[in-house]
């Protein structure tokens, strides 16, 4: 991989998260406020390429974060690769939600779809592929398969948690 340094996203949907699914509530803006905070430290210390599914919650606030990254000033390049789990991932999501992923997809580096349709083990094989690829996890939640997979192939965890409060 040369120079790269892979970083994976993966973490809870929205709905599994626990604190509704109104993306202003307060709680969910300080995951996002962490998240930032986190992906700005990935990115100073050399990450050079992120791999995320984008999935309705954590992935796709991280994903959208790292984007938005690329307008602060004097950080190294850095690129963001869609590893979608299926051709129809954001069918049944709200249509500004489903906005908001096309427009990740289309402002994104690369994208991988690996399936054209829903099967079971579709979102798993995504978090397997972006895991075998990278060098650091990052998640919400170290009781994922995608964290356990990681920890099992050696892979850095780092666990998004809240920032310390003065």
């Amino acid at each position: 991989m040369g120079n790269k340094k892979i970083c994976a996203v993966t973490g809870k949907d929205i709905w599994d998260i626990g604190n509704g699914t109104s993306e202003t509530y307060y709680k969910n803006v300080d995951i996002k406020l962490t998240l930032a905070q986190r992906i700005l430290e990935l990115i100073q210390g050399g990450v050079t390429d992120f791999l995320c599914n984008a999935e309705h919650g954590f992935p796709l606030w991280a994903a959208e974060i790292i984007l938005s990254h690329r307008n602060l000033e004097g950080l190294p390049p850095f690129r963001l690769h869609l590893v979608m789990p299926h051709e129809n991932q954001a069918e049944e999501w709200d249509d500004d939600v489903h906005e908001r992923l096309y427009s990740v997809h289309e402002q994104s580096d690369a994208a991988l779809i690996l399936y054209r349709q829903y099967r079971d083990d579709c979102y798993e094989n995504s978090e397997r592929f972006m895991i075998d690829h990278c060098d650091v996890l990052l998640t919400d939640d170290t009781r994922t398969f995608a964290a356990q997979y990681a920890e099992l192939h050696g892979k850095s965890i780092l666990v998004c948690e809240k920032l310390e409060r003065i």
